[in-house]
């Protein structure tokens, strides 16, 4: 038994062009159209003994099963942006039982999906990531230096106190730094974006992330680029990292309002 794996949602009109673009998908399985109400979705066919409910949900947690699988998808929908210009493209693990509900799912809303598929006709979507070092904290440089001198040369009790002193200062430090960092980072791409997210972040061990900014702009705007390689340059000399990836189909932007 197989099931149909949706990679992402085109319009109508590509259909022919993503059934001859020979495309490859999971397990090697030919990618194909299915057409419904002005939109079209990329599929293929996946075993069910592979990607029913229960072995999928046991899979995804298998690093080494998930890895190749997501890049496929990924690598999928990124040819599908270049055959059609604008692509929706769903998340890893979108199946259906059979053509019949994959056209069902594509009369869900159809008239919104082709009016999301034109605004993003031409564009894409970059990923950036600004992080520092935990244990670096710029700008705190001189009143760190001052406190480490006299902890080395205080008694057990008072470096203790001291001790606290140092954490509570290179915290307001970095936060400081942060906070002006990721105003600057994100006024200088979003002024070259349509569109821009600010992701939710969390700890990462022994970064701080900055800031986690996704971008929409035009995939033939060269300043997006150009202001990501000069934003980086500019915060390697100041403790920061700036890592960017893209230009991706909008995975964000494609399932925003």
């Amino acid at each position: 038994m197989t099931l149909r794996y949706v990679y992402g949602i085109v319009p109508a009109r590509s259909a022919e062009a993503v059934d001859a673009a020979g495309l490859e998908g999971l397990s090697g399985a030919p990618v194909r159209a299915i057409s419904d109400d002005g939109v079209a979705a990329a599929t293929s066919t996946v075993p069910e003994n592979e990607f029913g409910a229960d072995a999928l949900n046991d899979h995804i947690r298998d690093l080494d099963w998930l890895t190749p699988r997501a890049s496929t998808h990924q690598k999928v929908n990124a040819r599908l942006l270049e055959i059609a210009d604008t692509v929706i493209p769903l998340s890893f693990g979108t199946l259906y039982r059979d053509d019949e509900r994959v056209r069902e799912m594509l009369r869900t809303d159809a008239g919104g999906r082709v009016a999301r598929l034109a605004s993003l006709a031409g564009r894409a979507e970059w990923v950036v990531t600004v992080t520092r070092d935990v244990d670096e904290v710029p700008g705190a440089g001189e009143d760190l230096g001052a406190l480490d001198r006299e902890i080395a040369s205080s008694t057990p009790g008072r470096a203790f106190l001291l001790e606290k002193r140092r954490t509570k200062v290179a915290e307001a430090a970095g936060a400081r730094s942060d906070g002006e960092v990721g105003r600057h980072v994100f006024e200088e791409l979003a002024s070259v974006a349509e569109r821009t997210y600010r992701e939710p972040v969390g700890d990462a061990g022994r970064d701080v992330i900055v800031l986690r900014l996704s971008l929409l702009a035009r995939r033939d705007d060269d300043r997006v680029d150009e202001r990501i390689a000069g934003l980086r340059g500019e915060l390697e000399t100041s403790g920061y990292r700036l890592r960017a990836t893209g230009p991706w189909p909008a995975y964000r932007f494609g399932s925003l309002e």
